[in-house]
């Protein structure tokens, strides 16, 4: 491959799409279209993906295209230093520098017009070691001249949706009191450890003591077990837990303190050392001695 000067890649530097075009346009064929290439996981061992087209001529810098969606893992913006850096040593390891790295995020639910493309400036540190030193936007027709044949901007009939993940399945956990961890509640001040005598049963300092938790939580349990005992899933109690408790005569404000209980987005919810939801109710349930309550969890269901 002959020597060209390579794009300038020190700060404020950045060619424009002229001297991209003057230095780089050739003809190229395309010599890779990879509806779904693997590019790896993300950092939570999710994989990633994008379509891959590549373009090449002999003498000539190569040109990687890369399209994608929202849902297929970490973003070319955010991971174009490792994404081309996959490519580069995949498919020309012999090469003194990366292709020239053009990526379009785009979402299938909503085309646009076909543009939005970036070329990536890279700075090299070293083979494995690329840094996005800026993006320099590019029209359709100038990505054509680029490789010298329009480019497909869409994501590609290869495409294939990452499946949704299964939905997960509310479960209420009956749980001792005793067993939940210790609440770090803050607003009201008689729920700072240490600054008040532990009541047993409702006192009028603020409303999560003035609820007589022990009650309730007994109320939701039994609810909770006669569900079960019929067969019925826990998102059912989650429906009808309030119809159910007012059928049992419970008072307007029993059934304040259950549905903050039993609505699965205000229930309590334990997380790790700490909660998601509840700090102050667990706080008021550990003053107030009550031996067991409910808790929120969301169970991810099994693979078939």
């Amino acid at each position: 491959m002959p020597d060209q000067p390579p794009l300038p890649s020190e700060p404020g530097s950045d060619p424009g799409p002229e001297e991209i075009l003057r230095v780089h346009a050739a003809p190229r064929d395309r010599t890779v279209d990879d509806h779904m290439f693997d590019a790896g996981s993300d950092a939570w061992g999710s994989p990633c993906s994008f379509r891959l087209q590549l373009f090449t001529a002999p003498g000539h810098r190569p040109v990687a295209v890369a399209t994608q969606t929202y849902d297929e893992g970490t973003s070319l913006t955010n991971a174009a230093e490792r994404y081309a850096s996959r490519v580069w040593e995949l498919y020309f390891p012999d090469a003194p520098q990366p292709p020239l790295w053009i990526q379009r995020q785009v979402d299938p639910a909503a085309p646009g017009p076909d543009g939005g493309y970036e070329m990536v400036v890279f700075h090299m540190d070293s083979r494995s070691e690329l840094r996005a030193a800026g993006w320099v936007p590019l029209r359709a027709q100038q990505l054509t001249a680029l490789v010298g044949a329009p480019v497909d901007g869409t994501r590609g009939e290869g495409y294939a949706p990452r499946p949704e993940p299964p939905e997960e399945q509310l479960r209420y956990e009956i749980v001792a009191v005793t067993d939940l961890p210790e609440p770090d509640p803050f607003r009201e001040a008689c729920m700072v450890s240490g600054s008040r005598d532990q009541p047993h049963g409702r006192t009028s300092c603020c409303w999560y003591h003035q609820q007589d938790w022990a009650g309730v939580s007994e109320l939701a349990i039994g609810l909770i077990e006669r569900a079960r005992r019929e067969g019925r899933p826990d998102r059912e109690i989650a429906e009808q837990h309030m119809t159910l408790a007012r059928e049992l005569g419970t008072s307007d404000q029993d059934l304040m303190a259950l549905n903050s209980m039993l609505e699965p987005g205000l229930g309590i919810a334990p997380a790790g050392d700490s909660y998601t939801n509840g700090n102050h109710r667990s706080r008021a349930m550990k003053d107030a001695k009550v031996a067991r309550t409910v808790v929120v969890t969301w169970l991810t269901p099994e693979p078939e």
